[in-house]
């Protein structure tokens, strides 16, 4: 991530886990996962919690993805 110039974080709820995932965008757009050692992408308990964590990782703004983003149109 020192090498990419993120600009946002986005916090995605994630269905397999009833978690919450964060994905890191750079200035061109391209996502990247917050992974741990292995490449799994990791998972949040709370909104809080992935919230915390893209403070301690990356200090950007970031999103959070609605739920019900497509009802909402």
């Amino acid at each position: 991530m020192a090498n990419n110039t993120i600009v946002e974080a986005r916090l995605v709820h994630d269905f397999l886990s009833a978690g919450w995932a964060i994905n890191f965008i750079d200035a061109e757009g391209n996502e990247y996962p917050l992974t741990d050692t292995y490449g799994v992408p990791c998972s949040y308990d709370s909104l809080k919690q992935a919230e915390e964590m893209v403070e301690q990782v990356g200090r950007c703004p970031h999103r959070v993805d609605s739920l019900f983003r497509f009802s909402e149109r």
